[in-house]
């Protein structure tokens, strides 16, 4: 069995486009984890925590093979965090890289740590947009909404490949 996974990848410290790069790199190099299609880049206003950079924020679509769970995955995406050089000083602060699993097929999990489909994904317009671009409107979440919906219920501008929302 195969798992279709979105990720959300961001950065706002060092080489952003760069971190980036470097994170799906670092993802696909795994055997059972196959890109299949990637968002382009948005830079996107701070949300929480308004004084610090803006971020570089992409959405990636994986093949994930049935031997990943939500887990070990997670695992993973934090060991490159800190291999990239995150550090956890500040919540909601500046970041070298930040990866966060948004689906995991049609799984839902709601454990401590782990809440999938990821909790703010219905208040983000730097997850919604760029899942746009790679996804169907009509694109269903295990909460029962649409891709479309949920894009439209937020309070988000869009200029070119910015992305101006307040939290």
């Amino acid at each position: 069995m195969v798992y279709e996974v979105f990720l959300s990848l961001g950065s706002n410290l060092g080489l952003c486009s760069k971190n980036l790069q470097n994170a799906i790199a670092a993802i696909t190099e795994h055997k059972g984890l196959r890109l299949v299609r990637q968002s382009g880049v948005y830079k996107t206003e701070p949300q929480e925590l308004a004084d610090q950079p803006w971020f570089y924020n992409q959405v990636i679509l994986l093949d994930v093979q049935e031997f990943w769970t939500p887990g070990n995955l997670l695992a993973l995406l934090k060991s490159i965090e800190i291999r990239m050089g995150r550090t956890r000083t500040t919540d909601k602060g500046p970041r070298t890289i930040d990866l966060d699993i948004l689906t995991f097929g049609g799984l839902v999990i709601d454990l401590d740590g782990l809440k999938i489909p990821h909790a703010s994904i219905k208040k983000r317009a730097f997850v919604i947009v760029p899942m746009l671009d790679i996804c169907p409107e009509d694109y269903i979440f295990p909460c029962g909404e649409s891709l479309k919906k949920l894009a439209d219920r937020l309070d988000f501008r869009l200029e070119e490949n910015r992305i101006h929302q307040q939290a």
